[in-house]
Parts: structure tokens; C-alpha cells; sequence
């Protein structure tokens, strides 16, 4: 069965992934703490992708890895920022913000499971919801503390803006999701060619942010 030009560009969204954890395991021991964590996140974001592309050849629902993967990724972005924040509340509010939206993911996930035509959109808008909150305060962190540098040289400067455009895309994606699904087939993919647009960029984003020399 031949493939949609569509279908064909969702389907090789992936390159960016795999581009930034060439370049991630190039750097690696390079890498500041938060960006090895983000760079682990990478390993593990290509994983999935590899995994949700072969399933998809064999005409297998990939749905599963849904909020497994939404879940690791939420994990491990809360994990940066608590860092980079140094807030001691976020610290010590982590892991049971992390294991309270795995939890709630999980549920909503099997609550729909019997409807194949649904996806559970709001594990995405609570994920998208938080990030952009904590991305913000970490742009007035960066502007309270005055930095002499160019901002696209502060390597979580360049990653918190590559994240604010993804969530902030992402959340009006999953927002009407659904209806989307509903609607119009032809309709979905393109909401989906721009999901994969947005990805393309956060990950290009992480590719530049990894390859070149940083300052701090």
C-alpha cells in the first residue's frame, strides 16, 4: 500500500531525533548536568520513535507508548528545571509531581482504552500547562540575574525557548485533538504534520545547543 506524502513526512519526523543523539553521545562527557539529563532524555525519545515506526510499518497501535512516553519525558524535563531553578521546593516536590502525573496518565489512558478512535489529550495539556509555567520563571530567572552573554549562547536559554514553542503548539493540538479525530482524516494528518514540525524544531534546537562550545 503506497504511503500519503503525509504519512511519509510524519513518518521521517524522526531524523531530528536521531541527529541529536548522535551529537549527544558525541558530547556527552562534555555536557553539563542538565544537559546530560536532557541528553538521556534524547536517547530515550529516540527509542520510543524507532519503536512507534516499526509498529507502525506492521500496521500495530502504537497508543501504548503514549503515557509511558509523556510521562519519562515529563519526568525528566521537571528534573532539569528543578535543577536549574535551584528552587528547593520544585526539589523537593518532584518525585511526587512526577509520580502523580504518571499515575493520573495511566488512569486516563485506561479509561479510554476501549475507544480506539480517542487519544488521552489531557496528560499532553496538563504536561504543556506546567512546562510553560516553569519555562516562564525560569526566563525571569535569566532576567533577574542580568547576564552579560549573548542569551542564544546559555545553552537552558536556547532549550527553554525550543520547549516553549513545542508546548505552547502542542497544547492547542491536543486541545481540539480529538474533535480533530472525529472530523476529518485528512484533517488529522495535517494537525499531525504540524505536531511533527514543532518537533523537528525543539529537537534542531537540542542539536545546536549540544554540538557548540557552551558558556555559562
Amino acid at each position: 500500500m503506497p504511503y500519503s506524502s503525509e504519512q511519509l513526512i510524519i513518518f521521517f519526523a524522526f531524523l531530528p531525533v536521531l541527529l541529536a543523539s548522535v551529537i549527544g553521545a558525541i558530547r556527552l562527557k562534555k555536557l553539563s548536568e542538565t544537559l546530560k539529563i536532557l541528553t538521556y532524555l534524547i536517547f530515550f525519545a529516540l527509542i520510543v520513535e524507532s519503536v512507534s515506526r516499526i509498529l507502525w510499518l506492521y500496521k500495530i497501535s502504537n497508543l501504548f507508548l503514549w503515557p509511558v512516553y509523556v510521562t519519562v519525558e515529563f519526568g525528566f524535563l521537571i528534573w532539569i528545571y528543578s535543577i536549574e531553578l535551584k528552587s528547593n521546593l520544585l526539589i523537593k516536590a518532584r518525585v511526587w509531581l512526577i509520580a502523580v502525573f504518571g499515575v493520573y496518565l495511566t488512569y486516563k489512558t485506561l479509561q479510554i482504552s476501549s475507544r480506539i478512535n480517542l487519544i488521552d489529550n489531557s496528560g499532553r495539556l496538563v504536561e504543556s500547562i506546567c512546562l510553560i509555567v516553569i519555562i516562564l520563571f525560569h526566563y525571569y530567572k535569566i532576567y533577574k540575574e542580568q547576564p552579560m552573554a549573548n542569551l542564544w549562547s546559555i545553552p537552558m536559554f536556547c532549550v527553554s525557548t525550543g520547549l516553549l514553542i513545542f508546548f505552547s503548539g502542542n497544547f492547542f493540538i491536543f486541545l481540539f485533538i480529538n474533535f480533530i479525530l472525529q472530523y476529518s482524516q485528512k484533517l488529522n494528518y495535517q494537525i499531525w504534520l504540524i505536531h511533527a514540525f514543532l518537533n523537528c524544531i525543539l529537537y534542531l534546537i537540542y542539536s545546536f545547543v549540544l554540538w557548540r562550545r557552551q558558556e555559562n
